[in-house]
């Protein structure tokens, strides 16, 4: 089966190398082609265009960082319609609109074309070691096409319904664990300045109810000082900004959601657009006079 993948980010190079060393024939695009170089390396062909990736190959997987870039890549010149041939498999691995992979699936089926939404959950460190999980909504007969390369790079694959839904999963989980990630800043700030040393408060939360994996990586993260992103503070609010646009086509009210997207708004204010998540304490441990660290 000849693959493409588009989008070499910090995902997306660890994703399309775990299909080319399982042996796949791999093309490969990226606004810069310096990103794809270590792939290129190991055998991987390089497409000019995602229409050049589309039209020499059978199945596409995408991971890029917005739904702009998205529609850019389906539908921009030289993009994925230009080189669609009927029978293809399109599946999107990013985090999206669910309005928009409805959309590209509508106007992909009128050309043959199925389309497969498909974003993951693990990080870069799951990517990396080819965990993920991996939440698919579309048609299940091109899942089961794909399902082969799709256990490259995760260990958990769920179908969960018509396309679209893979990321109405995806948005429910980002809210979720970014509001467990702002309430652990906050529990943390608040603890230890009052007085508790973070690594007993830390060990009596992991193992209470407040325990929450955000929380798990603070010995990695926060308590070192160390914000380097495996999952960006502009991305997150990204994310957090189409699940609110969810909510408010479904009707659902997320008066949560909207105080999360205000601590990464904040957070992004201060100077930390571009650190992991984890540094939603950051503007508190200005606030308090007290960082968060453990001795090393």
């Amino acid at each position: 089966m000849d693959i493409g993948f588009i989008g070499i980010g910090k995902m997306g190079k660890h994703m399309s190398s775990r299909i080319l060393d399982a042996g796949y024939d791999l093309t490969v695009h990226d606004l810069r082609r310096e990103a794809a170089a270590p792939l290129l390396e190991k055998g991987a062909k390089w497409g000019d265009t995602p229409g050049e990736v589309a039209a020499s190959t059978r199945v596409v997987f995408s991971s890029l960082p917005t739904p702009q870039s998205v529609e850019e890549v389906v539908y921009g010149t030289n993009g994925l319609r230009a080189g669609w041939k009927e029978g293809d498999i399109y599946v999107d691995m990013s985090t999206n609109s669910p309005s928009l992979i409805k959309r590209i699936a509508g106007d992909a089926r009128a050309m043959g074309v199925a389309v497969l939404d498909a974003p993951v959950s693990g990080g870069t460190k799951g990517a990396e070691a080819g965990t993920l999980a991996i939440m698919v909504g579309g048609d299940p007969a091109s899942l089961e096409s794909v399902r082969e390369v799709l256990e490259t790079m995760g260990r958990k694959i769920f179908p969960v319904g018509d396309v679209g839904f893979g990321n109405v999963a995806k948005l429910a989980n980002n809210m979720i664990s970014l509001a467990c990630n702002s309430i652990s800043a906050e529990g943390f700030a608040l603890g230890v300045k009052a007085g508790i040393n973070p690594q007993v408060l830390w060990d009596i939360i992991t193992v209470s109810t407040g325990n929450n994996w955000c929380l798990q990586q603070y010995p990695n993260t926060t308590f070192k000082g160390n914000f380097e992103p495996g999952f960006r503070v502009d991305l997150a609010y990204k994310d957090i900004g189409l699940a609110l646009a969810l909510g408010k086509e479904y009707a659902v009210p997320l008066p949560l959601g909207i105080a999360v997207q205000q601590d990464l708004h904040d957070t992004m204010e201060a100077g930390f657009a571009d650190k992991g998540v984890d540094a939603v304490i950051l503007p508190l441990e200005n606030v308090t006079g007290v960082p968060v660290r453990l001795d090393e």
